[in-house]
């Protein structure tokens, strides 16, 4: 007797792979082409296990790792130089190794790389040169940290833009529904209160971005997620929409919404995560600490982490901007169970292919 492959119900590792393939696929199909004459413009983001770099005859040489069964290994070489070499390298939750051979060559290219957790919380930043502060630009974050005026006079604009950028965000990437006509209403008018009556006083602006941050998410309410229906990979109910920006284990896990327990802010998670990392190396860039915060002063996580406040008091008005991102791929795709893992504590966690390909479109977007 021949036993017939049941094809209507396939296996959990095989809808894992499945759905690994599928990521992928829409990955490598949003890569833009390189011109001759131009320097690489996307970053060169790995993920999987077996992952490894490594310098041969004074080329990197670089294997991405594999996330399912079949995959193939692939391969990337990079002389000094070359137009081709990537300006920055992202690791999602991958596993593997690298030289030291390899960590200079990254060093000597100028080329920072970038370690993301599966949670998207940022791991760690490596650059060339490490931190060179212009003592004139420290000297002012010294004094901005601790003088309201300074304080004022360098967030209130900040707040301006991340209005207007939410605005736009809610205009175009939301379907119309009440709640979102209300939140826009609520920004203009906040909008011409800061233009007209600038608040005096820290407390009152802080007030003011969080009370729009509430009416912005809360229009995400009539967000609908579409999902295969698969036995084997069951989703809770109320993965079907969004609710909250808040992890329904926050309470339990010290506060922090990195532990996401829906989708939605998983997918959020790795795009600010995206985020404060180009926000860091910008910060660098320009002359100033990115760890010294103006507003966000706390030097730790609640992890006990250093963290790059500097670095989160700009990214602030590119937030509703890179949440186009993910609001573009809520929209356009149909999920399955299998994109996501909830763990023992509820925590859920991307397929490493789908987190891959929302690094990739939070840089199409600007972040």
């Amino acid at each position: 007797m021949v036993l017939q492959r049941d094809t209507t119900n396939p296996t959990s590792g095989e809808v894992w792979a499945e759905r690994s393939a599928y990521w992928l696929r829409k990955y490598k199909s949003f890569l833009p082409q390189r011109l001759r004459r131009e320097r690489e413009p996307s970053p060169l983001i790995l993920t999987g296990h077996g992952l490894s770099m490594r310098v041969k005859r004074d080329q990197l040489v670089v294997r991405d790792g594999r996330t399912h069964f079949p995959s193939e290994a692939i391969e990337y070489r990079y002389f000094k130089g070359g137009l081709e070499r990537p300006k920055r390298i992202i690791v999602l939750d991958g596993y593997g190794t690298i030289t030291l051979d390899a960590l200079d060559w990254l060093a000597e290219q100028d080329i920072p790389l970038i370690r993301v957790k599966w949670t998207g919380e940022f791991l760690s930043l490596v650059t060339s040169g490490g931190l060179a502060a212009d003592p004139e630009k420290f000297a002012w974050q010294l004094k901005a940290r601790k003088d309201l005026g300074e304080k004022l006079a360098f967030y209130t604009p900040l707040v301006k833009d991340k209005l207007s950028n939410a605005l736009a965000t809610l205009s175009d990437y939301l379907p119309a529904s009440d709640a979102r006509d209300k939140a826009m209403l609520k920004i203009q008018a906040y909008q011409k209160r800061l233009q007209s009556d600038p608040p005096d006083a820290m407390k009152t602006l802080l007030g003011i971005e969080a009370q729009v941050a509430s009416f912005y998410f809360k229009a995400w309410r009539d967000l609908e997620l579409k999902w295969r229906e698969n036995k084997r990979h069951p989703i809770p109910d109320e993965w079907r929409r969004f609710y909250s920006r808040g992890s329904l284990v926050v309470a339990i896990r010290g506060g922090a919404n990195v532990f996401a327990t829906h989708p939605v802010n998983a997918l959020l998670n790795y795009a600010y995560t995206m985020l404060v990392n180009k926000m860091q190396l910008h910060a660098i860039a320009e002359g100033y600490d990115p760890m010294y915060g103006i507003i966000h002063t706390r030097d730790r996580s609640v992890f006990g982490q250093r963290r790059p406040s500097f670095a989160l008091d700009i990214m602030e008005p590119m937030r509703p901007v890179v949440d186009r991102a993910v609001l573009k791929i809520v929209q356009e795709e149909t999920f399955s169970g299998a994109d996501f893992e909830i763990r023992s504590d509820g925590v859920c966690r991307l397929n490493p292919e789908l987190a891959r390909r929302v690094v990739q479109e939070v840089g199409r977007v600007g972040g």
